[in-house]
């Protein structure tokens, strides 16, 4: 009787999840947005294709839109920095109200090949204001994938060790917080690469996949249902 019971009970998780409608607010810059994709997809579309194989309703949102599907909304600019990323999102936040923010930023941060040492602090601050300004909402922070040029390289993975130490204070606090690593064994590597930092198709297949885990555990954790917005889905 223990295997149907825990069969049983691994279903109603699945469907309990599934049902939470996912809103989400994919914030960054030119990898957010799509730069190096033969689509302007970015990991959107095979991310938002996972989602919704795996039973979920999937609505991205946004004030800008690219790539060639439907709910291709996004919050991502070319060539910002984490200022601006974080302007972007803290205007974008409360008027979508998102359950998932989904974050990628840095990488035009360490683009002179200087260390960002502020890094950690600056997203800890924008983190702390999509708490406020979507309440509910879960956060995932993506590690910044690998780089060909040596200086900007070393300045993302100390940039990564920060988003490491921002995650697990958070964490620690009880917050509603994920930390997914784009140089794990599935992430991109400079293999996937489109030019010297943008990724590939085969890239952001990975990086897709990559999200998609770390959405699983924030769904393991609990996710909440988007607030209501002026009558808006």
């Amino acid at each position: 009787m223990i295997a149907p019971i825990i069969t049983a009970l691994t279903l109603a998780i699945h469907f309990a999840t599934a049902a939470i409608p996912l809103r989400i607010l994919p914030v960054g810059a030119s990898v957010t947005f799509g730069v190096g994709s033969t689509t302007g997809n970015s990991y959107r579309k095979d991310l938002r294709d996972t989602l919704t194989a795996a039973g979920h309703q999937v609505n991205f949102v946004g004030r800008n839109r690219n790539g060639n599907f439907a709910d291709n909304n996004v919050e991502a600019t070319s060539g910002f920095v984490i200022s601006q990323i974080s302007a972007s999102a803290r205007a974008a936040a409360p008027m979508f109200l998102p359950n998932l923010v989904l974050i990628e930023a840095g990488t035009n941060n360490c683009n002179s090949g200087a260390l960002v040492q502020d890094a950690g602090a600056n997203v800890t601050s924008l983190v702390e204001d999509l708490f406020k300004l979507s309440p509910g909402v879960t956060i995932v922070i993506a590690t910044l994938m690998a780089n060909k040029v040596a200086a900007q390289d070393a300045c993302r993975v100390d940039v990564n060790t920060q988003y490491q130490d921002v995650a697990t204070a958070l964490e620690a606090q009880g917050r509603k917080i994920v930390l997914v690593d784009m140089r794990s064994a599935e992430g991109p590597t400079t293999e996937d690469l489109a030019d010297s930092r943008h990724p590939n198709d085969r890239g952001y297949v990975k990086m897709a996949a990559v999200w998609n885990k770390g959405i699983e555990v924030a769904l393991s954790k609990g996710l909440s249902n988007p607030r209501e917005r002026l009558g808006k889905p």
